[in-house]
């Protein structure tokens, strides 16, 4: 691909990614995320065929950034929320593509990367289960939603009020998000 057509394409990926944070995949609109990559419907519907396709591009994209940055080891669930509350405090439209994914988790909407990346993570926290390092009384899945929604929420939360916290309370903001979790999975 050219360069001018890999800085189209990096735009709409960057526009798609707020509208889709906004709005959810029901809320969001194919003339705004063209409107504000500055290019045509039609220069969209060249490198995404439609909603989904670009949808899933968005999805990829959030995923891999998430778990570039927050890997799950079952060895380490404190340093673990640790790291997704700081990348959800960094990156809040990755916080809200996760609400959304959840919010709307039709089996089309959902991404094949988002999939694989929930698989691997039940999969690693079943390993903690087996191995009698994480607790029993929560199945793998759920557990990992409550995890996720936690991090989510609490960085979401401590972002809304970073304008009036002082560095030493987002600090504890962030220790007693860690806490909390080492509790959930404490067997």
């Amino acid at each position: 691909m050219r360069a001018a057509g890999e800085a189209t394409r990096e735009r709409i990926l960057t526009a798609a990614k707020a509208e889709f944070a906004a709005y959810g995949v029901a809320g969001a609109r194919i003339n705004r995320i063209a409107d504000a990559a500055n290019a045509s419907k039609d220069r969209l519907y060249a490198y995404f065929p439609g909603k989904a396709e670009l949808y899933d591009a968005v999805t990829e994209r959030w995923t891999a950034e998430t778990a570039a940055e927050a890997a799950l080891d079952t060895d380490d669930i404190p340093g673990y929320i640790g790291r997704l509350f700081d990348h959800f405090l960094a990156h809040p439209d990755n916080a809200r593509l996760q609400a959304w994914a959840e919010l709307e988790p039709s089996a089309e909407l959902r991404g094949e990367a988002l999939r694989r990346a929930i698989d691997s993570k039940v999969v690693e926290l079943r390993r903690g289960q087996d191995a009698g390092t994480l607790t029993r009384e929560i199945p793998a899945p759920i557990l990992l939603r409550m995890l996720t929604d936690l991090a989510r929420t609490a960085a979401l939360r401590a972002r809304a009020a970073a304008l009036h916290l002082d560095a030493d309370l987002l600090t504890a903001w962030r220790a007693a998000t860690v806490v909390a979790a080492t509790r959930m999975v404490t067997p």
